[in-house]
Formats: C-alpha cells, structure tokens, sequence
C-alpha cells in the first residue's frame, strides 16, 4: 500500500481528530540475527526472572517491566541454527516486554512478545506433535536469523509503537539499536488498528437509525451470493436494559468498500457502541456517551498490510476517511464541538489532515442498480423474462436453470437465452440463479406490478389512448405503458401533454429518458409531432458540501422545456 496510492497532499482539512485505539501487528528484524532475543534471555537471567523500571516518553511516564513466558518452540538439532548460531537452551523461552502509561484511565498500554526465529522452526502443538512453523523465507535463510516482535497496543499513535519499542529496550539494558525502524524487515504486517471518536448520545441516533448510514451501507451494498457483508443491530444491553444503539455494526469486504472508495484497500468494520453497564453512569461520566469506531478487518484480508510507517498512516487515512463520511452522511459536524464527549483519550480537538469526507453516494449505487431494472421494464420485456424474474422474486433463493425450466415449462435453451438478456440483473454462477441482490429484489418486484398496473390500465384505456382497433395489446405497446408508469406520464393526447420525470440527476438523464420514450411511441406507430410537443419538467438536485465547515442542504432547481428541444 502507497502513501501516494490514497493521500493528496493537496487536499488539506481541519477536522475532530480520532483516537488511536487497538492496534496490533508483527514487527520482524534480522539485521542483527537473534541477538535481541539472546540480550533479553541475559538480562532475564541477571534480575531473576524480571525487570521492572519507568521510562519518560511520549508525553507519559512508563512503567516497562521485561519478563520471560514459556513457548512451544523446539530447540535447533544440534544446538545450532541453520545460520550457525549456537543455542544451548532445553527450554525456548520467549519474552514480553510490557509497558503501561501512568496515566488516571490505565487504558494506555503496549505489550512486545519478542520470540526467536530461525530456518526450519518447529514447535509442539497442544497435542504434543512437533509442527513446522511457518517462517517467511526472505526473513531467514542458512545466513540469517531473525527475531519477531508480536505487538498489541491501546491508545497509543500508530507510528510510535516502533519508537517505543526501542525506548522501552533501551531502558531495561538491551541496546535499542536492535529494534530500531530503519532496520524494520519488509516481512512486518499490521493484523488490527482502530480509529474511534466519542459522540455526544444527544446526536448520536442519526448514525444508528433505521435510515442511518450503517443500516444504508448494510442494505445497498448486499450481494447475498458471494463476498462478506454483516449487519448487527442489539439495542440491549448485557443486563437485557434498553439502549438505544448499544451496538450496531457493520462489516464490509474490500469489494463492497470499493464501490463507495475506488482507492481503499481495506476491509472495515463500522460500529456505534456503549461500554457495558452504560445507563449506570451519569451523564457527566464520558463514558455514558458512545463511541462510534471503524476498524481494520484482517480475517477478511487475503494479505495483511505491511507494518512500515507509509503503509500504516495509508491505514489511518482509509479509516478516518470512512469515520469522516460516516459522520458526514449522518449530517453531523466535522469538526471539535459539541458534537463530541472529550474522554481520557480522545481530546475533542482538530488537528490537520489529509483524509477528506465524501458523501457516501448511497443514492448512486441505488441509482446503477435502479437504472438496470428500469432499462429491462422501459425497454419492454419478453414473455419469458418476466416469467423467469417473477420466479426468482417469490422463491427466494436461488434455482438452478433446470428448476426454472420445470417450473415455467419453458426449455432450457429458453431459459438460458433470457439469462443472457438479464445478465445485469441475474447472477448466473455453478448451475444457481438469484437476483444480483436483496434491493434488486425489490425493485424487480415492484417493477413487475407497475408493469401489470401499467397493462391494465392500459386495457381499459385502450381505445381512446391507444386509438387501435386491436383487441389487445403488443409488446411494443405493454413497453410504453411500463415507460409512462415509470415516469409519471398519464396522457399524451390531451391539449397539454406533460412528462413529470421528478427528481434527475442531470439533463443527460433527462434527455436519455425522453429519448427512450419517442422510441417506444414511434415503435407504436403513433404520430411522432405529438410527443415531441409535450411538456417535459424535473427538479435537479444539486448536491453542496463545504468539507471544512458544515454540510449545506442541497439545491433543488425546477426546469422545464418541450420534449422536442430535448431531442435535438
């Protein structure tokens, strides 16, 4: 991941700053083989068993305590490494080196599990089988050794787990220079980091309602057939108390990510939560207000992100990105205030940044799923494909080909052809058929009752609107009427036609629309002048933000103009 790939230096903001909240991650060193592992057993040896001492840094004071656990590691054959070093050990221990802020909350915390490594490592697992344990070859070789650093953190800048790691080394005798970044093997990996604000629970219910941001991100963004999506929604408390927005999460793949963040990298968990026993607090106590944190997911990683400090401020940025846009798109403040509970970590303060908020265009990804369903039902739909959309509305799950050929009597090379007309709203994958997803669903059914809705109306209409002496309707003429019922049109025979299009997105949207519908009125055979005398009216919605300071209410400009200026 490249700081370059997400940041734009250019892009400058005063926003709340987020805490830093868990971290973990693997920082790997070889430059100095096990050396670090060896000094720490030394001093482990010199100070029976541990070494407790404080240390000053980072704008607290320390307590570092250095202590050896047991490990499942197996001595080398022969009492050597592969790399020649010789370890004379019965026992592989490993050691931690803690280290706590003296701080009034307790909460700012680091522990460093340093261990040995070295080509071919075994170790025993619970059963007692000896296993191989899984060491990257570019880390140790037959010239190499290396050590490996387990890091797991609280409240405490990303960036500066390694500085205090060389701190905390150097204060309980082992020569810091071992630990130092520059010497950081490209093997090393971040496996959590979380970023979190504390809200004010007066403003907090937009994030977590029904129609909140959360609940949004879980509903449009869903493809129930393939990927990870999850939406938790617990307004009660361990003691089985109601509290409204206790915890509502949810998570996202990288894929999902991507449609709302082309440039993001990271699978994400968002959540809006108390702290157990929440109601039990006053309202003066900070934590009786809830945090709303998003999180790197690893689990849903196929490769964990380098742990260098490039890729870990990239992390940061996709993260305070989302906690920004999440706030954004709830309409909430950007910026220190009363929006927020200053606690013993998060300050409530601005700071600069580069991460920038964007309006999770929720509307858009509706409008590219709305715009394929509405292209089939404007377009006109064979027999066929209705039958298949309406059997996969009601069924529910997935159908093989087979099931919807037996269930609509239509051959299977039939039923074939119409997926490939459908391919845009049918997910046709291993011999199952669904919809694409639940909203898809949704529209689809919807779509085919304004459709029926549409014929019958038309039906009764027929021999003044239709001005036919057909007893029924053709395809061309069913097409028409699903356009008109889309776009709101009623008449376009009287003295003032009118086509209502409502709200748009642009005057290509509406030129695109009125074309459609000279398409399928010419296709009806109907006089061409009359459409194009109507009157076609809509509201643009312009959409305004100012990312420094408050978002602004969009803009809704009315227009109208005659059908036939739009199709020039």
């Amino acid at each position: 991941m490249s700081a370059e790939t997400n940041r734009t230096e250019d892009n400058i903001n005063r926003f709340v700053e987020p805490n830093s909240h868990a971290f973990k991650a693997n920082f790997n060193f070889n430059k100095f083989g096990l050396q670090p592992w060896l000094a720490c057993d030394s001093i482990i040896k010199q100070h029976d068993g541990a070494i407790t001492t404080e240390l000053q840094a980072l704008g607290d004071i320390w307590t570092i305590k250095l202590y050896s656990t047991e490990g499942n590691l197996v001595p080398p054959q022969n009492h050597k490494t592969p790399a020649g070093t010789q370890i004379h050990h019965e026992h592989i221990r490993e050691f931690r080196l803690k280290c706590e802020a003296q701080d009034q909350a307790g909460l700012r915390t680091a522990n460093f599990h340093i261990r040995p490594r070295w080509q071919h490592l075994e170790g025993q697992n619970k059963y007692g089988d000896t296993v191989s344990i899984g060491v990257p070859q570019s880390l140790v070789n037959t010239d190499t050794d290396a050590v490996s650093v387990g890091v797991q953190g609280s409240n405490i800048d990303f960036q500066q787990y390694n500085t205090l790691l060389t701190l905390a080394a150097g204060a309980v005798g082992i020569n810091s220079h071992y630990f130092s970044p520059q010497h950081l093997h490209e093997t090393s990996n971040t496996t959590d980091m979380e970023r979190h604000l504390r809200l004010n629970q007066d403003v907090s219910g937009v994030i977590h309602s029904r129609t909140g941001p959360i609940v949004q991100l879980a509903h449009l963004l869903e493809d129930d057939r393939s990927g990870y999506r999850k939406l938790v929604q617990n307004d009660d408390d361990q003691h089985g108390r109601n509290v409204p927005g206790y915890y509502h999460s949810v998570t996202l793949d990288q894929n999902r990510i991507q449609k709302l963040f082309p440039k993001h990298q990271l699978p994400k968990e968002t959540k809006h939560y108390h702290i157990k026993n929440t109601s039990e607090r006053p309202d003066t106590d900070p934590l009786s207000h809830p945090k709303l944190e998003v999180s790197y997911q690893n689990k849903l990683s196929n490769q964990s992100p380098d742990a260098d400090p490039d890729t870990l401020a990239d992390m940061q940025h996709e993260l305070d990105e989302m906690l920004y846009s999440v706030l954004h798109t709830a309409g909430l403040s950007l910026r220190a205030g009363d929006t927020y509970v200053e606690d013993a970590y998060f300050t409530n303060q601005n700071y600069t940044t580069t991460a920038t908020a964007i309006d999770l265009d929720l509307t858009q990804i509706r409008h590219e799923q709305e715009s394929v369903v509405f292209k089939h039902f404007g377009d006109g739909m064979a027999p066929t494909d209705q039958e298949m959309l309406r059997l996969l509305v009601n069924d529910g799950g997935n159908l093989s080909p087979k099931d919807i050929s037996q269930k609509t009597g239509r051959h299977q090379d039939t039923v074939y052809d119409s997926l490939g007309r459908m391919n845009d709203l049918v997910k046709h994958t291993y011999g199952e058929v669904s919809l694409k997803s639940t909203y898809v669903s949704e529209l689809v059914a919807d779509g085919l009752k304004q459709a029926e809705d549409a014929i019958a109306r038309a039906t009764n209409a027929a021999a003044t609107a239709v001005n036919t002496s057909k007893s029924g309707l053709d395809d061309t003429t069913t097409a028409f009427y699903a356009w008109c019922s889309k776009h709101g049109v009623d008449n376009l025979g009287g003295d003032s036609p009118t086509i209502d299009l409502g709200e748009v997105e642009s005057i290509t949207e509406v030129r695109k629309i009125i074309r459609m519908g000279l398409n399928h009125w010419q296709a009806m055979g109907r006089d061409e002048l009359t459409f194009k005398q109507a009157k076609v009216q809509w509201v643009k919605v312009e959409h305004q933000s100012n990312l420094h300071y408050l978002s602004k209410a969009p803009r809704k400009q009315h227009a109208q103009q005659r059908a036939f200026s739009l199709l020039k």
